[in-house]
C-alpha cells in the first residue's frame, strides 16, 4: 500500500515545539478559550514571534490535526504490515487506534475528536484527504477482509463507524491501572463486532 500519510511536509523543530504545546492547551481549555498569547507563552515566545511560524490560530490547529492524523496513518500502515489475515489485521488497528487514544501524548486524538467543529471548512477537507487516504485505507482492508470471510456483524461502513465511537468513548471509562490491558480491551472489541467460526 502506498502511503499518502507520509505525504504531508515535515515541519520545523520550532512549530513542531509551537504545536505540541497549542495541543496541550487545547486539550486543557478548549480551542476557543486558548488565546494566541497562551500559546506564546507556553512556548516561551513573544505572541508577534509566533506569527513568523504561523499565519493565526486556526494554522495551528489544522497543523495539529494533520499531524496527528498523519502519525496515526503511518502507525496504522506499520501495524497491519506483513499481516495477511484480516481477522488479525483489525486486531492490530484496533490496538493502534486504542494507544493513540490511551498513550501519553494521548491529548492529540482528543483534539482531533473534540475541536473538529473548529477547524473550517478547507482545512477539514484536508485533513479528511489525509486520513482516508492512508488511515482508513488500512481499516477498509481489514474490515472489507472480515466480511469477505462472512465473519464481520455489520456491513463493513457501519461497522468502521461503530467501532470509532466505541474506541472514543473508552477514553471516559477505561483505566490503564485497571485488571484490563490494551490487548485484552482489543480482543473484546473485535469479539463483539466479529461472528466466531462456530456461530
Amino acid at each position: 500500500m502506498k502511503s499518502s500519510a507520509k505525504s504531508m511536509e515535515v515541519i520545523s523543530p520550532a512549530k513542531a515545539r509551537i504545536v505540541a504545546k497549542a495541543i496541550d492547551l487545547f486539550y486543557e481549555k478548549g480551542f476557543e478559550r486558548t488565546t494566541v498569547r497562551d500559546i506564546a507563552a507556553a512556548t516561551g515566545i513573544l505572541s508577534g514571534s509566533l506569527f513568523h511560524h504561523f499565519a493565526n490560530k486556526q494554522e495551528i490547529l489544522f497543523t495539529a490535526m494533520a499531524m496527528t492524523t498523519r502519525d496515526m496513518g503511518v502507525r496504522a500502515e506499520k501495524a497491519v504490515a506483513g499481516i495477511s489475515d484480516p481477522v488479525a489485521q483489525l486486531k492490530a488497528l484496533v490496538l493502534c487506534e486504542l494507544y493513540s487514544i490511551h498513550r501519553e501524548d494521548g491529548q492529540a486524538a482528543y483534539v482531533l475528536v473534540d475541536e473538529w467543529r473548529s477547524l473550517d471548512e478547507v482545512s477539514r477537507e484536508k485533513v479528511l484527504a489525509l486520513r482516508d487516504g492512508s488511515y482508513e485505507k488500512c481499516w477498509d482492508a481489514a474490515l472489507e477482509g472480515c466480511d469477505a470471510l462472512g465473519l464481520l456483524k455489520s456491513p463493513p461502513k457501519v461497522a468502521r463507524q461503530l467501532i470509532r465511537g466505541a474506541l472514543a468513548w473508552t477514553r471516559n471509562w477505561y483505566r490503564a491501572d485497571g485488571d484490563m490491558t490494551l490487548d485484552m480491551l482489543a480482543d473484546e472489541v473485535c469479539n463483539s463486532f466479529l461472528h466466531t467460526l462456530s456461530e
